[in-house]
């Protein structure tokens, strides 16, 4: 038997028994507003003690999702809830803020920390910011040999998601549905919009993650757990789903009845993903639940099965673009009207549709009832009660001189944006025509970077010698000591200890375009930069996107523009504070970041005439704010 964990999803006490009484060894759970599956029904932190008695009863971990990032107001409630978590014995906390790690593990001896796949760890660099951590939860985006290569170099133990909904953005890099919904991923409140129709298709509703037949190849990786995702979906899917990878990993075969139970109770389809290279994910027919499929109905009702069906089975109808639903009231074999029909018959149907018409089970009218694993030895954990968590105190901290730092496209734009009076112009390093002996240009490093393109990275950092680095990816920027760094947007910088624990690592962090200017200018710690201008990016995606932009359905229209080895969906209108850029001034706040795409020398010039004091008239043309007035929940 492997020594491999099976995580199972627990969004409410019957998927958790169903989980528990399934064969998990482990369950992982959210607690009211900190997880980032806030829409499930989720525990309450009374429900806490009760929960890890269940489980440890029967030899189970817990595991709580604490993975979202915490507002500077919300600190206080956010380890008060790890406290109450650890008192009531849970085993491991799941967090998204990498600074975080070194708090709990100080404050709560005993407890696993384990950095959740919001984190976006992509490279081994980024073990310099993962001291303490017990387990990575590695992005869906890695293959194979990504995870055995980040493993060997790190040394830290790594798990994967190996059944479920797929993101097409990176997990932690979408802020699709913040800026078009005020809803934020982040914060656990995503609302999907990847799963509705642009440009007439569902192109970036993708399909399930299942990777059940690879199991012993991922085994042989040195993986230590293995996840299904799930929390939103039903304690007949957590039981079918648990139950199949239990059996998987016992004994290395795949039980086609609870497999066809897993794709019965939810499925969009399957894929093995990038672990095992498919980047084309999508399911452009259909967002919503599709069932197994059946096959494609012929002339006069005819169809061969590709799965066995009795009456009394509920079926979908695909019709074009069109999906209905209708119930198996009829089956005819070889002239005779039948009750079931097995896989590989030739039989007609007698359903509401047409020929050529695909046809899925959608319900089936009696199903397998999964196999309950016996109990397994106790757990035990015996700990000393949680004291007062010891947070590092806020200073008050600012950066001194006003700066204008400009992100650019082309090197014709990164001069225009000099001539205009840039202080610091940033320009992708991985560009083939990268000015390496101009130090008036300075190198921009994208964000989740492969271990090859973050070595090549440095090392051009490295002989170009810059005058300032931009970094999207966290290892890098964690990696380049003796050089004036900042850290793009992409690091999800949201609160004090955040903006502190960069710092101190050297690095001035561009926080994060989800914070309001309220909240921004009740930072006591402004050692930070803010996005003042551009085009947000909202998606982030390794998945093949051929589009060059999306239109959604009420017209609105977002470009799509290749960076490094990922395609980013940047929202369709700018976000343009202008004025606004005085308001931060007055608070302290003096870094302002401009990614610009058009009107470079123009909208560099309009902010130096703002920050020295003149009148300014922003230019007719549809933008946003985004959150600065409100932030996000």
């Amino acid at each position: 038997m492997s020594s491999v964990e099976l995580l199972s999803p627990a969004g409410d006490w019957d998927s958790l028994k169903a989980a528990v009484e399934n064969g998990a060894d482990a369950v992982y759970l959210g607690v009211g507003r900190f997880n980032a599956r806030r829409r499930a029904e989720n525990f309450t932190e009374e429900d806490l003690p009760k929960v890890t008695s269940f489980c440890h009863d029967r030899g189970v971990r817990v595991h709580l999702a604490a993975n979202t990032l915490v507002k500077n107001d919300e600190l206080s409630a956010y380890f008060k809830l790890i406290g109450r978590a650890y008192d009531a014995g849970v085993d491991v906390i799941i967090v998204q803020d990498l600074a975080f790690i070194s708090i709990i593990k100080e404050n709560f001896p005993g407890i696993e920390v384990h950095a959740s796949t919001q984190a976006s760890i992509f490279n081994s660099l980024y073990g310099n910011i993962l001291g303490g951590v017990d387990r990575v939860i590695l992005p869906r985006e890695f293959t194979v040999s990504q995870v055995k290569e980040f493993r060997q170099k790190t040394g830290i133990p790594v798990e994967v998601f190996v059944q479920g909904a797929l993101c097409f953005s990176i997990s932690g890099q979408c802020l699709m549905s913040s800026f078009l919904g005020g809803r934020s991923g982040n914060r656990g409140l995503c609302a999907q919009p990847c799963r509705k129709k642009y440009n007439s298709g569902f192109v970036l509703s993708t399909k399930d993650l299942c990777l059940v037949e690879k199991i012993t190849p991922l085994i042989e990786a040195g993986i230590s757990a293995f996840k299904i995702e799930g929390r939103l979906r039903s304690p007949d899917y957590v039981a079918a789903a648990t139950y199949l990878y239990r059996k998987a990993i016992d004994t290395g075969e795949v039980d086609p009845e609870a497999l066809f139970d897993t794709r019965l109770s939810f499925s969009r389809g399957y894929t093995l993903g990038m672990m095992f290279r498919q980047s084309d994910v999508v399911s452009p027919e259909a967002s919503g639940k599709r069932g197994v499929f059946l096959g494609k109905l012929g002339d006069g009702g005819i169809i061969t099965l590709s799965e066995s069906l009795q009456v009394g089975d509920g079926v979908g109808i695909v019709s074009g673009k069109k999906i209905c639903g209708d119930v198996i009231r009829r089956i005819e074999c070889n002239g005779r009207d039948v009750h079931q029909a097995e896989a590989g018959r030739r039989v007609k149907l007698h359903i509401n549709a047409k020929p050529c018409d695909e046809v899925f089970i959608t319900s089936a009218a009696s199903r397998r009832k999964p196999y309950w694993f016996p109990k397994k030895e106790r757990l035990v954990v015996s700990r000393h009660k949680s004291t007062d968590v010891r947070l590092p105190k806020a200073e008050d901290a600012r950066l001194v001189e006003p700066r204008l730092l400009v992100k650019v496209y082309s090197l014709s734009d990164a001069f225009l944006a000099l001539y205009a009076g840039a202080l610091r112009v940033y320009y992708n390093v991985l560009a083939k025509d990268y000015p390496t002996e101009d130090k008036r240009i300075s190198p921009y490093v994208p964000r989740c970077l492969s271990e090859w393109n973050a070595s090549a990275a440095i090392e051009t950092v490295r002989k170009i010698n810059p005058l300032s680095v931009l970094s999207g990816d966290l290892g890098v920027a964690s990696s380049l000591k003796g050089y004036e760094v900042y850290l793009n947007v992409s690091g999800n910088v949201f609160n004090e200890i955040d903006v502190r624990f960069w710092n101190d690592r050297g690095v001035i962090p561009v926080i994060s375009p989800e914070l309001s200017l309220r909240e921004l200018k009740e930072f006591k710690d402004k050692r930070f930069g803010v996005y003042v201008h551009g085009r947000v990016p909202l998606m982030t995606s390794k998945y093949q996107l051929r589009e060059e932009s999306l239109q959604d359905e009420l017209g609105y229209v977002f470009p799509v523009r290749a960076e490094a080895d990922y395609k980013q969906v940047v929202n369709s209108v700018p976000l343009e504070l202008y004025g606004g850029v005085l308001k931060l001034a007055d608070s302290g706040i003096v870094q302002y970041l401009l990614d610009l795409e058009e009107r470079v020398g123009e909208t560099v010039l309009a902010y130096q005439r703002i920050l020295s004091g003149e009148e300014f008239r922003r230019p007719r043309k549809e933008y946003t704010l985004g959150h600065f007035r409100k932030g996000v929940e």
